[in-house]
Formats: structure tokens, sequence, C-alpha cells
């Protein structure tokens, strides 16, 4: 959708970087994202109203992390349906205000509207990003690629009839690795946000970087709650919020390093290359969740 959109229309002039990475940036490096929520989507009764609060902030912080960027201000707009349920707003605020102390947002503005039908929550988040973002297209053939993790616990807490407490948590209240992401900031060569799951999220980093990888199933950082061979809800959830990027060979002692200051758990699970997306040497899978599959959401 958004690829219809801007081949339509030129980048304004102080557009320092515009669609195809997790935010756009400014000239005066102001780092921008937007993120919607809607009730049935991306959230259902296994979250309370706090939960949805905190989530929608966490979504557009993870998108400002994969940039190396750091948010300072947040507008919120919440489409609600009649009759206006005052209990579930007031339960919202608290979770939003909790995410907004957490990463040191400021809620500046918003828009409130009725709704004909199910709610939906869109958090706009501005930051500071560093002189040299990180971007999706700076991966080269032969770099590491890592993942923080765990991944697979929010798409088992989403789909899985009866999940774990630790996969509930992971989708009810996602944490984006965002001070170290910013540490990785000159240390990593591409990254974005993982989100929508590892086979379709690789594919676009990829894509961006014009390269293929090889990924290995072992290697994927799992949990207890997944079991002994998790690599399917590893590779096809989605809603994990980390962070998924690229960076060359001799900055694995650095990555890791980083990674224990901030106790944040970290996998090199396999390289970039010349050739196509594998895993284990097999064809990438297709699986994931798409909004539209022929179209760019």
């Amino acid at each position: 959708m958004i690829r219809i959109l801007t081949s339509r229309m030129p980048l304004a002039g102080d557009v320092r970087l515009g669609p195809g990475d997790d935010a756009a940036l400014l000239a005066d490096g102001t780092a921008i994202t937007v993120d919607t929520l809607v009730e049935g989507i991306h959230w259902n009764h296994r979250l309370s109203p706090e939960d949805v609060g905190w989530k929608v902030l966490a979504v557009s912080v993870s998108d400002l992390a994969a940039m190396g960027a750091r948010p300072t201000w947040a507008l919120l707009a919440l489409s609600l349906p009649e009759p206006l349920e005052l209990g579930w707003v007031e339960s919202f605020a608290v979770g939003f205000s909790a995410a907004a102390r957490r990463w040191g947002v400021s809620l500046v503005g918003g828009d409130t509207t009725r709704s004909p039908g199910p709610r939906f929550a869109s958090a706009t988040l501005g930051g500071r990003a560093p002189a040299r973002p990180l971007t999706r297209s700076g991966g080269r053939p032969g770099d590491d690629l890592w993942v923080t993790g765990p991944i697979g616990l929010a798409g088992a807490g989403w789909s899985w009839e009866a999940p774990g407490p630790a996969a509930l948590a992971a989708l009810r209240r996602p944490d984006p690795p965002l001070d170290l992401a910013a540490d990785l900031v000159g240390l990593a060569s591409a990254a974005m946000d993982l989100s929508d799951g590892l086979s379709l999220d690789l594919r676009r980093l990829c894509a961006a970087s014009g390269v293929g990888a090889d990924v290995q199933r072992a290697a994927l950082p799992g949990h207890a709650e997944l079991g002994p061979d998790p690599w399917e809800i590893q590779v096809a959830g989605g809603e994990d919020y980390q962070l998924l990027f690229s960076a060359p060979v001799v900055n694995r002692d650095a990555i890791a390093l980083a990674a224990g200051h901030h106790r944040r758990v970290v996998a090199r699970i396999g390289a970039f290359t010349t050739g196509d997306l594998r895993l284990d040497g097999e064809p990438w899978p297709r699986l994931g969740f798409e909004h539209f599959r022929r179209g760019d959401a």
C-alpha cells in the first residue's frame, strides 16, 4: 500500500530517508514511525486493556530501536465503539503511561474518534537518530546474521491453545531491546525489527540488502516453554518485537559484550550469502503473518 502511494508523490526536501525502513528519517536527525493495532487482528481476549496500552507504544519503540534511535515523543489516536466504555479507556491509559515511563516518552497530542467496528489504537512515535543510523540495506555477503530473543514465545502466546506464562507475558508486554540497539550502531551492518515473523522479516532484510542467507534451525534462541524442537513457531510466529540484524564477523565479541551488558539474549543464527534464502540448506519456508499477500502493508 505504501509503495503505491509513494510512487505517486516525491519526498519532501527535508526527508533524509523515506519508506522502506522501520522509520523515516528527517534531515535534522528526527526519526518517525507509526503503528496501528486493531482489535481481533493485533490483540484478542488474552490482552487486557492495560496490555493494549503498553503494546501500542512498545511496537513503535521497536521500530525506532531497529534504527538505533531513541524515542522522545508520541501522538496517540484511538477509535472506540459506542457505548463508550470509560473503564476500558482508563485501564488502557494505565498501560500506556507505564510504557511511556519505561522508555522516556512524552505524549504530546493525538485524536479520538467513534468507530463503527472494533477498537483500534495507533501511536506515532518520534525520536532522535544517530548520525549513522541502522538501516535494512547495509548487509553484505559473509556478514553474520543475529537475532535477539528468545523468539517464538509471543507467537505461542497468541496461537497455542494453552500457552505458558512466559509466552503470555511476551505477547502481552513486549520489551524491545532499545538500549542494546543503540550500542549496535557502528557494529551492525543492517537491522530491522522482528514483528511479522522471521520467515517474512528475513526476506525483507535480505531484499533490502540484496543478499541471500543461510540460517541454522538449531541456532534459533528458544525457551523451555516452546519445547525441544520449536523451529516452526520460531520461524512463523510474529509479535516478537525483537531485533534481526547482520554484522561483520570481526564484531562478534563486541556484540556479545554489549548484549551481556544489557542482559539481553543474542544468537548468531547464520550468515548472509550470495545465494538464495535457505534454512538448514533447504528452501526458506513461506510462513508468518501478512495483512495483504499481494500488497505492502
